[in-house]
C-alpha cells in the first residue's frame, strides 16, 4: 500500500499510476476532493486498486494514515509529494506567505512521517520525499519553496538515519523542469527559452519522475537510502 500525497494531479499522479502498474495498492490524498476521486476512478477502471482521500496535509496528518490503515491494514510507502509556493524573493515575502509555504511543504511532513513511522516499521517499508533541482540552482526566485525544500531534503537524510535500525529506507528525487498541469497555462516561448538549458534537449514529463520513484520504492533500491537522486535532464550539471 502506498500513500502519495498531491496524488490527484501532475507527479503525484504519475507516481500513483507507476506504483499502481506495479502491483501497488495507491491511496491518493489531495484538498480537492474531486480531482483525487476522478484519478482514483480511472485507476480503477484500469484494474488497480486505488482509494480516494480528501484532505489538506497541513491540518490532520494522523486521520489520513488512520483512513489508510482501516481501509487496507498496512502501510508500505509513504511519498511526500504535495508541495506549495509563494512566488515571491525575499523583498515580497510577508512572515504569513513564509509560515504557508513551510506549514505545507515541512511541517505537514514531520506530522505524515511520525503517523507513518510504526505502521512502515512494521512492513520495513519506505519514505519518498519530492524537492527541486531549485535547492542547487539560485535563479529560483521563492525563498521560501527553496528552502523548504532544502530542509526537506536534510529531514530525509536524518530520517534515513534514525529510521534505518527499523528497516525504513528514506530518498528524496529532485525533479528538474516538468511539464505538469501547472505549465499548461505558461505561453509557448516560455518553453523555448527553457529547452536550451536542458543539455537532454527536451522538458521533463511527469512519468520520468514516476519511473524513478519506482525504483526506490522497489525492492532492487534496497541498499539506498539517505540519497538524493536529481532527474533534471542534466539542467543541474551544466
Amino acid at each position: 500500500m502506498a500513500l502519495i500525497t498531491g496524488g490527484g494531479t501532475g507527479i503525484g499522479a504519475a507516481i500513483a499510476g507507476r506504483l499502481a502498474a506495479e502491483g501497488a495498492a495507491v491511496a491518493l490524498v489531495g484538498r480537492r476532493g474531486h480531482v483525487v476521486q476522478q484519478r482514483a476512478e480511472l485507476l480503477r477502471a484500469a484494474g488497480y486498486e486505488a482509494l480516494a482521500i480528501r484532505g489538506d496535509i497541513a491540518g490532520d496528518a494522523a486521520s489520513l494514515v488512520r483512513q489508510v490503515i482501516q481501509q487496507y491494514g498496512r502501510l508500505d510507502i509513504l511519498v511526500n509529494n504535495a508541495a506549495i509556493a509563494a512566488g515571491v524573493d525575499l523583498e515580497e515575502m510577508t512572515p504569513e506567505l513564509w509560515r504557508q509555504v513551510l506549514a505545507v511543504n515541512l511541517d505537514a511532513v514531520f506530522a505524515l512521517v511520525q503517523a507513518a513511522r510504526l505502521h512502515l516499521a512494521a512492513v520495513r517499508g519506505c519514505l519518498l520525499h519530492i524537492s527541486s533541482i531549485g535547492v542547487s540552482m539560485g535563479e529560483f526566485d521563492d525563498i521560501a519553496y527553496v528552502t523548504s525544500k532544502a530542509a526537506l531534503e536534510a529531514f530525509s537524510r536524518r530520517l534515513a538515519i534514525e529510521l534505518a535500525p527499523h528497516g525504513i529506507r528514506s530518498n528524496v528525487i529532485r525533479p528538474g523542469l516538468v511539464h505538469t498541469e501547472v505549465f499548461d497555462t505558461m505561453p509557448p516561448e516560455f518553453f523555448d527559452a527553457q529547452l536550451p538549458l536542458i543539455p537532454i534537449g527536451r522538458i521533463g514529463q511527469p512519468e520520468d519522475i514516476a519511473q524513478a520513484a519506482a525504483f526506490l520504492c522497489s525492492a532492487e533500491a534496497s541498499f539506498i537510502t539517505g540519497t538524493v537522486l536529481t532527474v533534471d535532464g542534466g539542467e543541474s550539471a551544466k
